[in-house]
């Protein structure tokens, strides 16, 4: 869903606080946040993330007793040090950045960017996490949609743990349609 402006704005002004802080976490809202920003009265930071992995690592720095200016700065450089994975299945037959996909295929984004093009979801997490320097990087969370079962999430998350012995490496049930992985790699 996309909010609109006045949506977003109605949010804002019901809020009981002065002091808010947006976390669109969809490329497609942060504009509308920041309309919604430019005409409310109200002291409004937006954290421009793009993704719900950002917004997770934007929250691990939220200290609501701490100088807002200093808050935002904090969740602002955490947005910077993830790459999300989203890993889903192709609804028509394209060719995009190189990447040849087949209708039907499993593909893998890589912030946004088409990485990947296979024939399984393990397959699609493996190169994708290849692709995103996951080797260079700590933790690997692993969100399941609601069309894959917590077994299958075990097994996949099971491989990706052998090949990546030195990450810890996280599954959470993200319930989301569409995408049977959001992986975050921070």
């Amino acid at each position: 869903m996309n909010p609109s402006t006045k949506d977003i704005l109605d949010v804002i002004e019901n809020l009981p606080t002065d002091k808010i802080i947006i976390l669109p976490n969809n490329k497609n809202i942060i504009l509308a946040a920041q309309q919604a920003k430019d005409v409310t009265v109200k002291n409004v930071h937006i954290i421009p993330s793009r993704t719900i992995p950002q917004g997770l690592a934007a929250m691990m720095h939220l200290n609501p007793d701490g100088d807002l200016e200093a808050v935002v700065a904090r969740m602002t450089r955490a947005i910077e040090d993830v790459v999300t994975i989203e890993i889903t299945t192709a609804t028509r037959t394209v060719e995009i950045d190189g990447v040849s996909v087949e209708q039907g295929q499993v593909i893998a984004l890589v912030n946004g960017k088409l990485a990947v093009s296979t024939v399984s979801v393990e397959a699609a997490c493996l190169g994708a996490l290849e692709k995103a320097g996951t080797a260079d990087r700590e933790l690997i969370t692993l969100f399941y949609g609601e069309d894959l079962s917590l077994t299958e999430a075990n097994r996949i998350v099971d491989v990706i743990r052998a090949a990546y012995p030195a990450q810890e490496v996280e599954l959470q049930d993200g319930g989301q349609p569409h995408y049977q992985f959001i992986i975050s790699v921070e």
